[in-house]
């Protein structure tokens, strides 16, 4: 039985020790060479005595990052993954509240780092392989002091005071998930998945984990190609990719292009999708294509490490009706409370989706307030300690007492699989000297962010000073100047 998904790397090691693992733009690596890279890396904190501590990782996605990802974890620290092409504003209030003594990054992003980060140690991934230095048993004896509820990773998310949540996940959370998805879809080695998430987004996870339980194969793919879907396409037959794990809107990049009518087939056994709503019409275009595949709808937010609930897709849809959520996934449970916190049964009622289970997040690292807000007492039971995750998603039982989603309570929006905050976005405005008021929108039809604001600034430099502050999918994609901003009687 796998504690640590360091486990899974050791037994598959034995099993496939020369199979391909991942597969990049640049190299491809076997799981003995892929747990020789991560030794390396584990040598280098394990000499110096650094455990369960915070590490930076600063990498374009690649084998690079998943070896640093793993050495990390066979040192007994925890990772937190950084987008290269992050606002260094941004790159700042997360080290504000990560605070890692040392961040690993590679030659090419060497500079990059130091122009922002001159006051921690940073390792260059080449060099320490180059070292070529391990100690099994040093790594042997650290691997012993490890238990599952330590932290594996923290992922920055979108947060509303301006300042990104660092959600904690730990080990037991990614090897249950890992498990569940892998016995659920029948993942095995012969699976190879086609990874689309960036490696700093929770959607990611079993393109990481799952070659490593399974003896799969990942081929990770850059993410500037999918402005190209045929070029990706042709990465996916070149490769013989049978699985992808995909955001709904890269899905529908290739339906609303009619790409599979004007490809050679590939050898897909099962597409899942997650990071936000499916439309129906973009699906049925998918199945029509590939009948005989498994379509599955996964849901879960990055405090529940990506899943909770699922639904396999087993009876047809028209283009307007709404795939359901489905049912808790196994190990987890989720239910609907109303605004009491009694819990609802009755299909058609909506109300707050709260989940339990290993699956769910230790909480926002440093952030104990914000934790207490929405992990909470189990409204169920008030007779022994049991939190649950408040989601912040309006849901609803259907005839077929399957979970639908309605709507979010608060002022949180999905875009391309992200979550964000509206607020973190109308805070970085605000700190706009010449803007006095602004007040940020999501239209949920055209799927734009449109940004309202009064004072002396024009729209490009608007424009240009939150690109200083935000990342790329969190921009405006519209933006209106008003002579003045409207108030409600409260003065809101």
């Amino acid at each position: 039985m796998c504690r640590l998904v360091t486990d899974y790397l050791n037994e598959t090691v034995k099993q496939y020790p020369d199979k391909i693992a991942f597969i990049d733009k640049d190299r491809k690596i076997t799981f003995s060479e892929l747990k020789k890279e991560a030794s390396c890396i584990a040598q280098e904190f394990i000499k110096i005595e650094y455990f369960k501590k915070p590490i930076l990782i600063f990498m374009e996605k690649s084998i690079s990052m998943i070896s640093s990802f793993m050495g990390v974890a066979y040192s007994g620290n925890f990772y937190s993954p950084i987008d290269t092409k992050m606002p260094e504003g941004r790159i700042n209030k997360i080290l504000e509240t990560l605070k890692p003594e040392i961040i690993i990054t590679d030659k090419a992003h060497f500079e990059q780092v130091y122009s922002v980060i001159k006051d921690k140690k940073i390792l260059i991934f080449e060099d320490i392989i180059k070292k070529n230095i391990i100690n099994e048993n040093d790594i042997i004896t650290v691997s012993n002091r490890i238990i599952d509820a330590d932290i594996l990773y923290v992922l920055f998310t979108s947060g509303s005071t301006g300042t990104p949540k660092g959600v904690i996940i730990n080990h037991r959370a990614v090897v249950d998930y890992t498990d569940w998805i892998s016995n659920c879809y029948g993942f095995d080695e012969s699976t190879v998945f086609a990874n689309q998430a960036q490696l700093y987004f929770d959607l990611s996870i079993q393109d990481v984990y799952a070659p490593m339980k399974n003896g799969s194969t990942t081929v990770l793919i850059a993410n500037r190609m999918y402005s190209a879907p045929v070029r990706v396409w042709k990465m996916i037959l070149e490769n013989k990719v049978n699985t992808l794990v995909w955001i709904p809107s890269m899905l529908c990049l290739f339906a609303n292009l009619d790409i599979l009518e004007n490809v050679e087939d590939a050898p897909l056994k099962t597409v899942l999708f997650c990071g936000e709503v499916m439309p129906m019409k973009q699906l049925n275009y998918w199945i029509r294509k590939y009948p005989k595949v498994i379509f599955g709808n996964l849901y879960g937010p990055t405090e529940c490490t990506d899943a909770c609930t699922y639904y396999t897709v087993n009876r047809k849809f028209t283009d307007d009706d709404v795939l359901p959520m489905g049912k808790p996934c196994e190990n987890s449970e989720a239910f609907i409370v109303d605004e009491k916190g009694k819990i609802i049964t009755n299909q058609g009622e909506v109300g707050e989706l709260l989940v339990r289970g290993s699956c769910m997040s230790m909480g926002y690292y440093g952030d104990l307030e914000r934790t207490r807000e929405v992990f909470v007492q189990n409204p169920a039971q008030n007779l022994y300690p049991e939190l649950v995750y408040k989601t912040g998603d309006l849901v609803m039982y259907n005839k077929f007492n399957e979970l639908v989603y309605v709507s979010r309570k608060d002022f949180q929006v999905k875009i391309k699989g992200y979550r964000v905050e509206l607020g973190e976005i109308e805070a970085a405005a605000s700190a706009i000297n010449e803007i006095n008021y602004n007040c940020c929108l999501f239209d949920g039809k055209s799927e734009k962010l449109i940004l309202f604001y009064t004072g002396k600034v024009s729209v490009d430099e608007v424009r240009a000073r939150l690109s200083e502050k935000l990342q790329d999918y969190m921009m405006p994609n519209e933006y209106i100047q008003l002579q003045e901003m409207l108030f409600n009687m409260n003065g809101k």
